[in-house]
Protein backbone atom coordinates (compact mmCIF):
# COMPACT_ATOMS: atom_id res chain seq x y z
CA UNK A 1 0.00 0.00 0.00
CA UNK A 2 1.50 3.53 -0.72
CA UNK A 3 0.61 5.50 2.01
CA UNK A 4 1.78 8.81 0.31
CA UNK A 5 -0.88 7.99 -2.66
CA UNK A 6 -3.72 11.03 -2.75
CA UNK A 7 -6.78 10.75 -1.39
CA UNK A 8 -9.45 10.09 -4.51
CA UNK A 9 -10.63 13.06 -6.58
CA UNK A 10 -14.30 13.71 -4.64
CA UNK A 11 -12.58 13.35 -1.67
CA UNK A 12 -10.13 16.37 -2.76
CA UNK A 13 -13.24 17.85 -4.06
CA UNK A 14 -15.01 17.59 -0.68
CA UNK A 15 -12.14 19.28 1.14
CA UNK A 16 -12.06 22.57 -1.05
CA UNK A 17 -16.06 22.52 -0.35
CA UNK A 18 -15.49 21.73 3.37
CA UNK A 19 -12.77 24.16 4.12
CA UNK A 20 -14.82 27.34 2.18
CA UNK A 21 -17.93 26.28 4.87
CA UNK A 22 -16.36 26.09 7.78
CA UNK A 23 -13.35 28.99 7.08
CA UNK A 24 -17.06 31.44 6.92
CA UNK A 25 -16.56 32.09 2.79
CA UNK A 26 -19.68 30.26 2.37
CA UNK A 27 -22.35 30.82 4.47
CA UNK A 28 -25.58 28.66 5.56
CA UNK A 29 -28.04 29.37 2.88
CA UNK A 30 -25.76 30.28 0.02
CA UNK A 31 -26.09 28.20 -2.98
CA UNK A 32 -23.10 26.19 -4.57
CA UNK A 33 -22.54 25.89 -7.99
CA UNK A 34 -24.55 22.94 -9.91
CA UNK A 35 -23.07 19.54 -10.34
CA UNK A 36 -22.01 21.04 -13.95
CA UNK A 37 -20.94 24.41 -12.57
CA UNK A 38 -18.65 22.23 -11.03
CA UNK A 39 -17.39 20.03 -13.50
CA UNK A 40 -16.95 23.12 -15.53
CA UNK A 41 -15.01 25.07 -12.68
CA UNK A 42 -12.80 22.30 -11.09
CA UNK A 43 -12.66 20.20 -14.39
CA UNK A 44 -13.93 16.40 -12.82
CA UNK A 45 -16.41 14.40 -14.19
CA UNK A 46 -20.59 14.58 -13.19
CA UNK A 47 -19.20 11.80 -10.77
CA UNK A 48 -16.54 13.36 -8.63
CA UNK A 49 -18.55 16.63 -8.30
CA UNK A 50 -21.54 14.58 -7.46
CA UNK A 51 -19.70 12.24 -4.52
CA UNK A 52 -18.46 14.98 -3.07
CA UNK A 53 -21.80 17.10 -2.91
CA UNK A 54 -23.10 13.66 -1.69
CA UNK A 55 -20.20 13.42 1.31
CA UNK A 56 -20.47 16.70 2.04
CA UNK A 57 -24.67 16.30 2.38
CA UNK A 58 -24.26 12.90 4.95
CA UNK A 59 -21.92 15.48 7.09
CA UNK A 60 -25.13 17.62 7.05
CA UNK A 61 -22.73 20.76 6.06
CA UNK A 62 -24.86 20.92 2.73
CA UNK A 63 -28.61 20.10 1.25
CA UNK A 64 -29.88 19.27 -1.40
CA UNK A 65 -32.90 20.88 -2.80
CA UNK A 66 -34.56 20.24 -5.89
CA UNK A 67 -34.71 21.95 -8.77
CA UNK A 68 -32.60 24.97 -6.37
CA UNK A 69 -29.25 22.43 -6.01
CA UNK A 70 -27.04 22.75 -2.77
CA UNK A 71 -27.51 25.45 -0.34
CA UNK A 72 -25.13 25.49 2.87
CA UNK A 73 -26.18 24.52 6.40
CA UNK A 74 -25.47 25.70 9.73
CA UNK A 75 -22.71 23.33 10.94
CA UNK A 76 -24.21 20.86 13.45
CA UNK A 77 -22.84 20.66 16.83
CA UNK A 78 -18.86 19.69 17.29
CA UNK A 79 -18.21 16.02 17.23
CA UNK A 80 -16.07 14.97 20.64
CA UNK A 81 -13.72 12.44 19.56
CA UNK A 82 -11.78 10.35 21.84
CA UNK A 83 -9.32 8.30 21.80
CA UNK A 84 -10.66 4.05 21.93
CA UNK A 85 -8.71 1.94 24.19
CA UNK A 86 -6.54 4.51 25.78
CA UNK A 87 -6.95 5.34 29.38
CA UNK A 88 -4.97 8.44 29.26
CA UNK A 89 -7.99 9.59 26.46
CA UNK A 90 -10.30 8.71 29.20
CA UNK A 91 -8.93 11.08 31.75
CA UNK A 92 -8.42 13.38 29.20
CA UNK A 93 -12.31 13.65 28.51
CA UNK A 94 -13.55 13.59 32.00
CA UNK A 95 -10.77 16.72 32.44
CA UNK A 96 -12.08 18.35 29.46
CA UNK A 97 -15.92 17.89 29.33
CA UNK A 98 -17.61 19.67 32.67
CA UNK A 99 -20.04 17.74 34.51
CA UNK A 100 -23.09 20.22 35.68
CA UNK A 101 -24.62 17.88 38.66
CA UNK A 102 -28.08 17.72 38.43
CA UNK A 103 -28.28 15.36 41.64
CA UNK A 104 -26.96 13.62 44.40
CA UNK A 105 -28.03 11.05 46.44
CA UNK A 106 -27.24 7.56 48.04
CA UNK A 107 -27.31 5.18 45.55
CA UNK A 108 -30.37 2.57 46.07
CA UNK A 109 -31.04 -0.78 45.55
CA UNK A 110 -33.26 -0.29 43.01
CA UNK A 111 -30.44 1.55 41.48
CA UNK A 112 -27.49 -0.69 41.98
CA UNK A 113 -29.32 -3.81 40.37
CA UNK A 114 -28.86 -2.97 36.36
CA UNK A 115 -25.28 -2.77 37.17
CA UNK A 116 -24.77 -5.55 39.82
CA UNK A 117 -23.34 -3.86 42.79
CA UNK A 118 -24.04 -4.17 46.16
CA UNK A 119 -21.80 -2.24 48.49
CA UNK A 120 -22.47 1.57 49.85
CA UNK A 121 -22.12 4.03 46.89
CA UNK A 122 -23.22 7.42 46.47
CA UNK A 123 -24.91 8.21 42.77
CA UNK A 124 -24.17 11.61 41.00
CA UNK A 125 -26.19 12.63 37.95
CA UNK A 126 -25.51 15.14 35.52
CA UNK A 127 -24.64 16.61 32.18
CA UNK A 128 -21.31 16.56 30.65
CA UNK A 129 -19.91 18.60 27.49
CA UNK A 130 -18.27 21.76 26.65
CA UNK A 131 -19.32 24.99 27.24
CA UNK A 132 -21.96 26.62 25.02
CA UNK A 133 -22.84 23.48 22.90
CA UNK A 134 -25.37 21.04 23.58
CA UNK A 135 -24.21 18.57 26.29
CA UNK A 136 -22.43 15.79 25.33
CA UNK A 137 -24.15 13.27 27.53
CA UNK A 138 -25.87 12.46 30.32
CA UNK A 139 -23.96 10.94 33.08
CA UNK A 140 -24.41 8.88 36.18
CA UNK A 141 -21.63 7.83 38.27
CA UNK A 142 -21.77 5.44 41.41
CA UNK A 143 -18.64 5.98 43.84
CA UNK A 144 -18.03 3.60 47.18
CA UNK A 145 -18.80 5.69 49.25
CA UNK A 146 -16.34 5.40 51.60
CA UNK A 147 -14.00 7.01 49.24
CA UNK A 148 -16.33 9.53 47.45
CA UNK A 149 -16.20 13.19 47.71
CA UNK A 150 -19.00 15.09 48.35
CA UNK A 151 -21.10 17.03 45.96
CA UNK A 152 -18.82 20.69 46.93
CA UNK A 153 -15.58 18.83 45.75
CA UNK A 154 -16.77 17.20 42.87
CA UNK A 155 -17.91 20.05 41.32
CA UNK A 156 -14.53 21.56 41.88
CA UNK A 157 -12.53 19.22 40.78
CA UNK A 158 -9.75 19.63 38.43
CA UNK A 159 -8.81 16.12 37.28
CA UNK A 160 -11.02 13.19 36.75
CA UNK A 161 -12.39 11.67 39.54
CA UNK A 162 -10.67 8.72 39.72
CA UNK A 163 -7.58 10.54 39.78
CA UNK A 164 -8.71 12.71 43.15
CA UNK A 165 -9.66 8.89 44.07
CA UNK A 166 -5.93 7.98 43.92
CA UNK A 167 -4.84 11.16 45.06
CA UNK A 168 -7.05 11.57 47.92
CA UNK A 169 -7.43 8.36 49.61
CA UNK A 170 -4.31 6.11 47.86
CA UNK A 171 -6.72 3.75 46.14
CA UNK A 172 -4.99 2.33 42.94
CA UNK A 173 -7.11 2.46 39.55
CA UNK A 174 -5.84 -1.23 38.43
CA UNK A 175 -8.24 -1.82 35.93
CA UNK A 176 -10.96 -0.32 34.05
CA UNK A 177 -13.66 -1.89 31.78
CA UNK A 178 -15.70 -0.42 29.06
CA UNK A 179 -18.67 -1.57 27.15
CA UNK A 180 -19.98 0.51 24.38
CA UNK A 181 -23.42 -0.14 23.11
CA UNK A 182 -26.15 1.30 20.78
CA UNK A 183 -29.94 2.69 22.32
CA UNK A 184 -32.30 4.66 22.19
CA UNK A 185 -33.03 7.32 24.14
CA UNK A 186 -35.75 6.85 26.97
CA UNK A 187 -38.10 9.54 27.58
CA UNK A 188 -37.23 11.22 30.66
CA UNK A 189 -33.19 11.06 29.22
CA UNK A 190 -34.62 12.60 26.26
CA UNK A 191 -35.64 15.75 27.71
CA UNK A 192 -32.10 16.58 29.18
CA UNK A 193 -30.44 15.74 26.44
CA UNK A 194 -32.76 17.92 24.20
CA UNK A 195 -33.23 14.91 21.82
CA UNK A 196 -36.39 13.25 20.92
CA UNK A 197 -37.96 10.25 22.58
CA UNK A 198 -36.57 6.68 20.68
CA UNK A 199 -33.25 9.13 19.06
CA UNK A 200 -30.05 6.78 18.97
CA UNK A 201 -27.46 7.15 21.34
CA UNK A 202 -24.04 5.71 22.44
CA UNK A 203 -24.06 4.39 25.91
CA UNK A 204 -20.79 3.29 27.83
CA UNK A 205 -20.23 1.74 31.01
CA UNK A 206 -17.30 1.54 32.71
CA UNK A 207 -16.15 -0.28 35.47
CA UNK A 208 -13.41 1.19 37.39
CA UNK A 209 -11.90 -1.81 40.06
CA UNK A 210 -8.92 -1.66 42.33
CA UNK A 211 -6.41 -3.71 43.15
CA UNK A 212 -8.60 -6.20 45.24
CA UNK A 213 -11.05 -6.44 41.97
CA UNK A 214 -13.36 -4.06 43.81
CA UNK A 215 -15.66 -1.74 41.76
CA UNK A 216 -14.73 1.19 43.43
CA UNK A 217 -16.04 3.56 40.43
CA UNK A 218 -18.68 3.02 38.12
CA UNK A 219 -20.03 5.54 35.62
CA UNK A 220 -22.98 5.28 32.90
CA UNK A 221 -23.43 8.06 29.77
CA UNK A 222 -25.40 8.38 27.16
CA UNK A 223 -24.25 10.01 24.19
CA UNK A 224 -26.54 11.32 22.01
CA UNK A 225 -25.82 10.22 18.03
CA UNK A 226 -23.88 12.87 16.18
CA UNK A 227 -22.19 14.69 19.40
CA UNK A 228 -19.29 12.05 20.06
CA UNK A 229 -17.15 9.45 18.35
CA UNK A 230 -14.34 7.10 19.57
CA UNK A 231 -11.36 7.14 17.36
CA UNK A 232 -9.37 4.22 16.69
CA UNK A 233 -5.87 3.72 14.96
CA UNK A 234 -5.11 0.36 13.61
CA UNK A 235 -1.76 -0.06 12.46
CA UNK A 236 -0.33 -2.97 9.94
CA UNK A 237 1.76 -5.63 11.02
CA UNK A 238 4.74 -6.10 8.95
Amino acid sequence: MNANKPPPRYQQLAELIRSEILSGRLKPGDHIPTEMEICEQQKVSRHTAREALRLLTAEGLLKRRKGSGSVVQAPQTPVFAQALGDFEAILQYARDAALVLQNTRRATKRDLQPFELSDDYVRFEGLRGLSGQEPLALTRIFALASISPDETTLTQLGTSLSEWIEQEHGVTVAKVTQRMEAIAVGAADSEQLNVKEGSPALRTLRRYRDQQGRIILLSESLHPAGRFAYEMELKRQH
